[in-house]
């Protein structure tokens, strides 16, 4: 019998073990054949050797959640965010070049501005957005996503007026349309009227997005709100993960959780693949921390007046999860605020009959929960998804402006909930942080904050632990264990190459390890030059 593929290194690492598995892998059909020695395999009649000795092969990463064509489709827009815009006259510059280079009515698309980042300590206003760009409409994301401004062109195409009732569409202090909307509602009621991507420039921006996947590694993904709640773009954001996967362009094991808003949104329901699945529905249950719209138990440390938005209220939360799970949907849900992880969490309760479900049902972000909070996840069942990049990414403004030092240290509580031996993942919301699963983990082993302060020291777990919330643990969030995740036989043969070896090693070999090769089906789809 022959097989596909030897790979040698010198060493084959899994996250469960600090000590080499053997230093060769033999792939047949795509999947892991057999871990050993070379000595074993001398007899064994393969098509293709690659010798990768001086280099250390590891499972891919498993980014648990992100937005994976968003990644590519803000490639195009305006970076509205630092270091290169430091005041709103910045922004403005950069719209009012856009308006001078394409035509009149066309979108002026942005993202990542910062209120916190900017001398200004605000967001463009409605007029400033329309000074700069009067014949074209503008809509510009905030870096939560959970927040945007527009002009006066763009909530004109809306049907926006100051007699609108929809929630989130936000006025000043005189009553007038201000131009920032706040949470999916008031987005949505503009962002609808942007045109879509053409299905040639969707698989173009996919393509963009998986390139920065296997750059960084990542040989599994996940699409955590396909669609972002607007039912035309569900099916065509789904349609080009299809092209993507039917090419013969590298793709990433991608799985999806349908963004739902009502029981009559439309669920792409093909049978899965090796490369695409419907693994679930998307629920939100409260916005972002430094939007000021997670939802506390108290108010925010800089907002005394405020404790955020429920975005999804007690009641319709029960029924969606009962309705959902019913059809045998795994649920990951939005929560970030301790306030909103209490009503999850209530909700998954009554909806369980407060029984443990083995559904592996998720709490995405988990960012403030506290140590009762993870126990009753452990108790039901429940597995928290932890946004750890918000440590590095925002740790000092929460520690300084939104939660205040004493809650800002429990942000993302690792250790506690790694001590009571809840299965959790790490990922990186990307395009909110750059997908950089290295990064998240040193995060959650250091808990440095772009500042280099040490944010909760007490929350840092080990090196092995972080990996596997980017491997072992992330594939058991999405139920694909059984494929992704690790290096043992019968799982897909998708892996990194990197030229050095943490595992064995420790942290500090982690600061000088680069990713070498990425394989995906005992393939390779990404080299370093």
């Amino acid at each position: 019998m022959s097989y596909d593929h030897l790979i040698q290194a010198s060493s084959v690492m899994s996250p469960h073990s600090l000590v080499s598995l053997g230093e060769a892998i033999l792939v047949d059909q795509g999947r892991i054949k057999a871990i050993g020695h070379p000595s074993d395999f001398y007899t064994v009649n393969v098509h293709k050797h690659t010798d990768l000795r001086g280099y250390h092969l590891y499972p891919g990463f498993v980014e648990s959640h992100a937005h994976l064509w968003l990644m590519g489709h803000q490639k195009g827009q305006l970076d509205c965010g630092p270091p290169h815009n430091l005041q709103i006259r910045d922004i403005l510059e950069q719209i009012s070049l856009r308006g001078r280079e394409i035509p009149r009515g066309s979108w002026i698309l942005g993202h990542h501005w910062d209120d916190t980042r900017l001398a200004d300590k605000r967001p463009p206003t409605l007029d400033e957005l329309t000074r700069a760009a009067p014949y074209h409409p503008v809509y510009l994301l905030h870096n939560s996503a959970h927040l945007a401004v527009a002009n006066q062109l763009a909530l004109d195409l809306a049907g926006i007026t100051v007699q609108s009732t929809v929630p989130g569409i936000m006025r000043d202090d005189r009553g007038k349309l201000s131009g920032e909307l706040r949470e999916w509602q008031a987005l949505e009621a503009v962002s609808r009227h942007i045109p879509r991507s053409s299905s040639d420039q969707m698989a173009e921006e996919l393509g963009l997005a998986v390139n920065q996947c296997l750059e960084q590694g990542v040989t599994a993904a996940t699409d955590a709100a396909l669609g972002l709640g607007d039912p035309r773009s569900i099916q065509a954001v789904w349609q080009a993960y299809q092209s993507r996967e039917a090419s013969s362009e590298p793709f990433v094991r991608t799985q999806c959780y349908v963004r739902v808003t009502d029981p009559d949104t439309v669920i792409p329901e093909n049978p899965p693949t090796p490369f695409l699945s419907v693994a679930g529905v998307k629920l939100f249950a409260d916005g972002s921390i430094q939007g000021h719209t997670a939802l506390l138990r108290e108010p925010y440390h800089d907002r005394p007046e405020t404790q955020g938005v429920a975005v999804t209220e007690l009641g319709k939360l029960v029924d969606a999860i009962k309705f959902y799970q019913d059809k045998g949907w795994q649920l990951a849900i939005h929560a970030n605020g301790d306030a909103a992880i209490d009503s999850v969490l209530k909700a998954y309760d009554i909806s369980f009959e407060g029984q443990f479900s083995p559904r592996r049902h998720r709490i995405e972000h988990a960012q403030m929960a506290t140590q009762d909070q993870l126990e009753k996840m452990l108790e039901l069942g429940v597995l928290p998804n932890f946004f750890i990049g918000h440590v590095y990414h925002w740790g000092d403004r929460h520690h300084n402006l939104f939660l205040g030092a004493e809650r800002a240290k429990n942000l993302d509580p690792l250790y506690t909930a790694h001590q009571l031996g809840l299965i959790y993942g790490l990922h990186s919301d990307s395009p909110i942080t750059p997908i950089n699963p290295l990064q998240s983990v040193m995060t959650a082993t250091t808990r440095l904050t772009e500042s280099g302060q040490v944010l909760g020291s007490e929350q840092r777990i080990s090196l092995q632990d972080a990996w596997k919330g980017y491997t072992t643990h992330a594939a058991y969030l999405g139920r694909r264990e059984h494929q992704v995740g690790d290096l043992r036989p019968g799982l897909y043969a998708d892996f990194i190459a990197l030229s050095g070896n943490p595992l064995a090693h420790g942290p500090d070999d982690l600061l000088r390890t680069k990713i070498v090769k990425t394989f995906i089906g005992g393939e390779v789809v990404f080299e370093r030059s």
